[in-house]
């Protein structure tokens, strides 16, 4: 029994580290936002599209930011996993995981329409 405690205090530990070591860096998100050129299309701000079938990235959810930036990279896309977009697939190639986590971070933390969420509370 003590080994198994042993062992299960050593694994929450290994988490809780793992999980500062990756926590999103907001000023790194901003920086590569800047680099991949995001407001070519998402406007100044990123809740400016040039064209109403882009949309309004400011203000949405980290998770979700992430997770759709994600499905871009997919190498095998599915009916229910995946977006197909050349010019996003194309456009998040380049990035890892840790600089998906940053520029959604980012992109959560920016004010814009869809922030009003939380005012709402």
């Amino acid at each position: 029994m003590k080994r198994l405690t042993a062992s299960l205090a050593a694994a929450a530990t290994a988490l809780a580290f793992a999980g500062a070591a990756h926590a999103a860096d907001i000023k790194k998100g901003e920086e590569l936002v800047n680099k991949g050129g995001c407001i070519a299309c998402h406007g100044a701000g990123l809740d400016k599209p040039i064209a109403p079938n882009y949309p309004k990235l400011a203000g949405q959810y980290q998770s979700y930011l992430f997770h759709a930036l994600q499905q871009y990279q997919a190498k095998h896309q599915t009916p229910l996993y995946g977006r197909n977009n050349a010019i996003m697939s194309g456009m998040v190639a380049q990035y890892n995981t840790q600089d998906l986590q940053d520029i959604a971070a980012y992109i959560a933390s920016l004010k814009g329409d869809l922030y009003i969420r939380d005012e709402m509370h």
